[in-house]
């Protein structure tokens, strides 16, 4: 048994180590971070049967030996714990120039996380994403598929009239946590796959699709709107986009829009599709000439989107 529990232990703490490194140095991964919890889990499970088993000696360790610094080891080693945890939890200096060295802090720009109140759910049929207000407002997007879309890149984000985005709804998977993206057999840029969504994006995070610092479009309090002040103030209406793009269709993504207005006595807005991505890696412009797209059954049943003011 102890063999047993002693190997299990090295094997679990080298994946847990393992794990842990590459989650510093490339971009998120739900596999990943599932083996690395799960390492965790029965790396803490085996350690605690150790601990169990070795009780006895445990207690000896901690009982108090004669002398007036018996309660030194015990106390300076717990002092030492607290440090480092405090200093891990706070980013003290040290800690934080480390983490600057993570895959995260250097592309953090490109990161793109949802709003708390963003709730998404997919699955082979459909794919919905609710954005709730603080007033109770909400816009409920649904995407319902003709048939399964597996392995496709979809973006849902909404602008104002002018074209300033306000908000990115949902992105699909991965894409979310880094610019290079396995594509059609090789790897591929977020800006060729979902370019019209990607160059609106620069706005926000104020990088090109190209890994460029874009010195116009610079993040500023303008670009840091949330759709929530359009569905509080319910006086002016926005526009929802959702960008679609499927691999080895050879064909570039569609682009669906509509106007929301709160003057609309209907809640339900149903998406039309207004153009495609085609020539547009290079300036994000949409392309309306849907002739250009060749023929191809229609993979989109409807995109509706339910939209709830507040009073």
């Amino acid at each position: 048994m102890k063999r047993f529990l002693y190997i299990a232990l090295l094997f679990q703490f080298l994946v847990l180590l393992g794990t842990g490194v590459l989650r510093f140095f490339i971009p998120f991964s739900i596999e990943l971070s599932r083996l690395h919890i799960f390492a965790g889990a029965a790396t803490g499970i085996l350690i605690l049967v150790h601990i169990v088993e070795r009780l006895r000696l445990l207690k000896l360790k901690f009982k108090p030996r004669t002398g007036d610094k018996s309660w030194m080891i015990p106390a300076v080693t717990l002092l030492l714990c607290i440090g480092f945890w405090l200093a891990a939890w706070f980013g003290t200096p040290g800690v934080s120039h480390l983490m600057n060295l993570s895959y995260e802090q250097r592309n953090h720009a490109a990161i793109f996380r949802l709003q708390d109140n963003i709730a998404s759910k997919e699955n082979g049929s459909f794919l919905r994403t609710v954005k709730l207000s603080s007033t109770g407002a909400s816009a409920d997007i649904e995407l319902l598929w003709n048939q399964n879309p597996k392995g496709s890149a979809v973006a849902i984000w909404a602008e104002t009239k002018a074209g300033s985005i306000i908000e990115t709804l949902y992105l699909t998977g991965s894409m979310k946590y880094s610019e290079s993206h396995d594509w059609e057999g090789s790897t591929a840029r977020r800006g060729e796959i979902l370019p019209v969504w990607r160059h609106r994006y620069t706005a926000v995070c104020g990088v090109d699709p190209f890994g460029d610092a874009d010195l116009i479009s610079q993040p500023t309090v303008n670009h840091q709107w949330l759709l929530d002040q359009k569905l509080d103030e319910a006086k002016e209406g926005f526009v929802i986009y959702v960008e679609i793009n499927l691999p080895g269709d050879n064909a570039p993504s569609l682009i669906y829009a509509a106007n929301i207005e709160p003057e609309t006595q209907n809640p339900y807005t149903l998406l039309n599709l207004l153009g495609h991505s085609g020539g547009s890696q290079k300036d994000g412009e949409l392309n309306y000439n849907l002739d250009e797209l060749p023929k191809q059954p229609n993979i989109v049943e409807r995109i509706l989107v339910k939209t709830r003011w507040a009073k």
